[in-house]
Order: C-alpha cells, then structure tokens, then sequence
C-alpha cells in the first residue's frame, strides 16, 4: 500500500531546496519506525516521490508526496509518528492510504492555487493598481529558464484565474495556474512579469502554494487530496 501524505513546508524553510527536503523527509521517515517499504539490491533506499516540486522561496501549505508502506497503518499513527521526528516548521497535516495502482501523483497534477503577500509600500501599490490590466493581457512574452538554457516562453497560458484584494497589513493576490504541455510555471516569474509591467522596483513579498490542483472526474480542478 501506499500513503498520499499532506505536509507543511513553512517559511522558516522557504530557500531549503528540493533535494534537501527530500533527504529530510528521508531521515524522518528512518526515525519514525514505520513500516516504511524500501527498495531492493545493494543500497536500499525510500521510494519517495512528490506531486510537484516547490520552487525555491516559496513556502508551501499543503504539500504531497506518497510513501511505500509494506504493511497497513492507521492514518492517525502515520500522522503522529512522523510529527514527533520533524521539526516545528514541516509538518504533516493528513494523510491517505491508497491501493498500489493508484495513479503516481505526478501524473495527476493539473495545476496549482498559490496566494502571494505583498507589502504596503508605494511600488506594491504601484503594481496592484496595475494588476487588472495585466490579467486582462492575452498573451506576455517572457525569458522562461529551462533546461536547454532561457527561451522566450508566453506565460499568459499558465493563468487560469487571478484577483487581488487590500487587507489592513498587506495585498493579496491569488492566482490559479494549470499545468500545460510546456509544465508549470513558477509563481516568482510570474510575479516579476507583473512588477515589469507596473514599472515597479522590488517588492517585499511572500509566495504560498496553497494547493496542487488535480482533475475531478467530472474535470473540475480540485485539490489532490480530493480525487
């Protein structure tokens, strides 16, 4: 059996990048005493694998990964036992056991719903007050870095949906991106092509991924968690 797990990656360790968090996790799950499911020959390790990598500095609230059980465990046990080896700023929310031949949940990724903080400062002002004009943009060409090296790339695809509302200590922008052909894109991209746009400088600002989208089966993007 395998489990969907749900977990944390808080700010604290926001420019942690994805193959340290991947040994963390490793080591937890180590320390856990769990039944965890290793792999065969001469260095056996942790088939672990994740929905979507975060990107660096971006802090994530409800991030997924599946691990290998080689026998049942009650979601709550699972839970508890990981919480007690990791640290106060990852932490695992829920989990979900699931059959073997549920699908890997890379394949499943449709998307993703991120919500970015933005300080109350005169150029954060500058680009919210530009923002419905850039999301009214049909298309905007920007220098997309791949692994063939940095190619103009039309980020307007990626964003399904977006709005920005003011709150008594920052602005908040939430933005829905989906997945396409060309993968995914990076909400810091994005966020610099609004900044480019507004003519703005700099901007103090936090980026959350709230959620890693999937398809319902009646093709609704919905959370991960809840196909």
């Amino acid at each position: 059996m395998r489990m969907m797990v749900a977990f944390e990656k808080g700010e604290a360790l926001r420019h942690i990048g994805h193959l340290d968090l991947m040994r963390t996790m490793q080591r937890a799950l180590r320390r856990s005493n769990l039944p965890i499911k290793y792999s065969n020959g001469f260095n056996p390790h942790i088939r672990l694998s994740f929905a979507a990598p975060l990107s660096v500095g971006v802090i994530g609230l409800h991030e997924l990964m599946e691990v290998p059980l080689v026998e049942e465990v009650t979601e709550a046990q699972f839970v508890e036992s990981m919480n007690t080896v990791l640290p106060s700023c990852m932490r695992i929310r829920s989990c979900r056991a699931v059959e073997d031949d549920f699908p890997a949940l890379m394949s499943l990724v449709a998307g993703a719903d991120y919500r970015i903080t933005i300080a109350k400062t005169d150029e954060g002002r500058k680009a919210m007050d530009r923002f419905d004009d850039f999301m009214a943009l049909d298309s905007f060409i920007a220098q997309r870095r791949t692994k063939s090296g940095e190619n103009p790339c039309d980020i307007r695809p990626f964003v399904l949906s977006g709005l920005c509302k003011e709150t008594e200590d920052s602005f908040v922008i939430e933005l829905r991106t989906i997945a396409t052909q060309a993968g995914m894109l990076k909400p810091s991209l994005w966020f610099d092509c609004l900044r480019e746009f507004a003519q703005c400088e700099e901007i103090p600002h936090l980026i959350y991924r709230v959620s890693i989208l999937a398809k319902s089966k009646a093709g609704e993007l919905v959370p991960m968690e809840e196909v």
